[in-house]
């Protein structure tokens, strides 16, 4: 497409008419965009008001659209304000459902993002509250069944637009154009969350001026420790960043968790000793409402788990609080505190008896990162 087939929308309406007049009359009209009733059940008639553009996927043959199809900059703005504010709120359909809808109307305005050749001010109005969408969806659907969420599409629509708000602030860069260094920080830092544990994502944090790697230290380093392996480290570091951010790092959680695993096979392998399994909960952070979580995750893994009563007279203990290690705080001792369902159980270490094979578990929401964002006055807040 060349520079003078880029078109300037001039629809001021969220969905332009002839769409409403066909989607109306043929009866394919969402729940979201019906006038709402007192209970939020019966359906009711179409309201103009609320009808947003769906997205059509391009195909070959297709006339290109004319200007009064598209809509301009700040209908777009109002449109993306509009989803995350009013629909994305109205509980009277579970989250699930809110998500296909303003997923897809995004999806649509992006569309039109490229269609008419934005200026990155405007793309990054547009792309930042849709990126914070997507990922709070990530993480907020990663329990749901794969026929009520697809985490892999979700995450690519996340990569894909991260990326180009990434292109859009070098490209400010490059034309000496000024904008709120906050909003980059704040893009930066999801970037590198979204993306832990990839190379590529550090290697750009790690390049950039340094004014922004002052304000980004907190991910660069969880990111970088991630790569050393140092996992216990990155654990420690999630529950210390911003809510967003949080979130979409704990959906890497089941797989250091598996990692931190694996090598307590090899360190912690013995024929007699066994290690305390509130103690493995500790380091791996399953705070005491996800403990049963980690008796599955054993089972799961084939970590032969011995209760109380079950372990021979002879058999010992390895007692962690004999000897701590520099990143075991005293304050954080499991010993401290009341016991639960894991009080008395160990689990014995054997290097063969890990089943690597075993693909990585789903992930699930966590009470840090529900505790950070639960603090945030709105969702609307979140995601604007």
């Amino acid at each position: 497409m060349n520079m003078e087939s880029f078109i300037r929308g001039s629809c001021e309406s969220m969905c332009p008419k002839p769409e409403i007049e066909l989607r109306t009359r043929e009866k394919l009209v969402h729940f979201y965009e019906l006038k709402p009733t007192a209970s939020g059940h019966s359906r009711s008639s179409p309201d103009p008001e609320r009808m947003v553009k769906e997205f059509a996927r391009s195909a070959a043959g297709m006339r290109q659209p004319r200007h009064w199809e598209l809509r301009t900059v700040r209908t777009l703005k109002r449109t993306v304000r509009f989803l995350l504010t009013e629909i994305i709120q109205d509980e009277r359909r579970p989250y699930s459902f809110r998500y296909e809808f303003v997923f897809d109307r995004l999806r649509a305005i992006r569309q039109e993002l490229v269609m008419q050749n934005l200026g990155p001010e405007e793309t990054l109005d547009i792309l930042e509250p849709s990126v914070r969408f997507l990922a709070y969806s990530a993480y907020r659907l990663c329990e749901c069944h794969i026929s009520e969420f697809d985490p892999k599409i979700c995450t690519t629509h996340v990569q894909e637009c991260l990326k180009k708000i990434l292109r859009c602030y070098d490209d400010l860069d490059v034309l000496a154009k000024r904008y709120e260094r906050s909003r980059r920080v704040a893009m930066e830092g999801l970037y590198l969350m979204f993306n832990l544990g990839s190379m590529e994502a550090v290697l750009r944090g790690v390049n950039l001026p340094k004014e922004y790697r002052e304000n980004l230290s907190l991910q660069l380093s969880t990111s970088i420790e991630y790569l050393r392996g140092n996992f216990y480290r990155v654990l420690r570091n999630i529950e210390r960043l911003p809510a967003l951010e949080a979130a979409v790092a704990t959906l890497k959680l089941p797989d250091i968790r598996r990692q931190l695993l694996l090598h307590f096979s090899a360190a912690y392998a013995s024929k007699v000793l066994t290690v305390p399994l509130e103690w493995v909960g500790h380091v791996l952070h399953y705070p005491e409402r996800d403990h049963p979580a980690l008796l599955e995750d054993c089972q799961y893994y084939n970590l032969q788990l011995i209760g109380a009563d079950d372990r021979p007279k002879n058999q010992s203990t390895v007692k962690s609080s004999s000897t701590k290690d520099n990143w075991w705080d005293e304050e954080d001792s499991f010993e401290e505190r009341g016991g639960d369902i894991l009080g008395g159980m160990t689990v014995k270490f054997e290097r063969t008896r890990f089943d690597s094979s075993k693909p990585t578990k789903q992930p699930r929401r966590t009470e840090c990162a529900d505790r950070k964002l639960g603090q945030v006055a709105s969702l609307a807040e979140v995601l604007l």
